[in-house]
């Protein structure tokens, strides 16, 4: 039966499980792809800082920052940020999809959408950047000691043209 998606019949709802996953998978969908869109703005930038400020603070800050980020379970972790901005500050939603309460249309909507979205989408955020930003490090290290940017520092190039034309380009692959 699992082999023909046949996860049977949910003791919840009374429908067929799969009917129930998707409805609902369309929100996780959206979510994981706004957190992607985050983690890569944030996590990239943060890799190439920490790999060319080599053992410097913000190296150290970086990186014990991103070992605690990875370190905690995201159920944990969510739990944390929705006592704090929900429950102690009252800035967030603790639940929901919609503010059950009042009955938007059109941008306001979608804005309510948003704020009950950002705990979920933080928590995904900080949960994944610690890998992608070491992956990123790692690389950008790498090629940092490569021969063709030694010789693009020897032709007299800026840092930031040798990092972010020569080195970062060759990261990406």
């Amino acid at each position: 039966d699992l082999c023909r998606f046949d996860l049977g019949i949910s003791f919840k709802y009374g429908i067929p499980v799969t009917e129930k996953i998707a409805m609902h998978m369309g929100t996780s969908f959206i979510i994981a792809l706004i957190a992607t869109v985050f983690e890569f703005m944030i996590a990239i930038p943060l890799g190439i800082t920490a790999a060319t400020h080599q053992y410097s603070l913000r190296d150290y800050v970086v990186t014990i920052l991103v070992m605690i980020g990875i370190s905690l379970p995201s159920f944990f972790f969510g739990n944390m940020l929705k006592d704090l901005f929900a429950l102690k500050l009252g800035w967030l939603p603790a639940s929901g999809m919609v503010d059950a309460t009042v009955s938007y249309t059109g941008f306001p909507l979608l804005l309510d959408y948003a704020k009950h979205l950002c705990i979920p989408i933080l928590t995904i955020v900080i949960l994944s950047i610690g890998a992608r930003m070491r992956m990123t490090r790692t690389n950008m290290l790498e090629v940092m000691n490569s021969d063709y940017i030694r010789t693009a520092r020897a032709k007299g190039l800026k840092e930031s043209v040798v990092i972010n034309k020569h080195a970062f380009r060759n990261t990406l692959i």
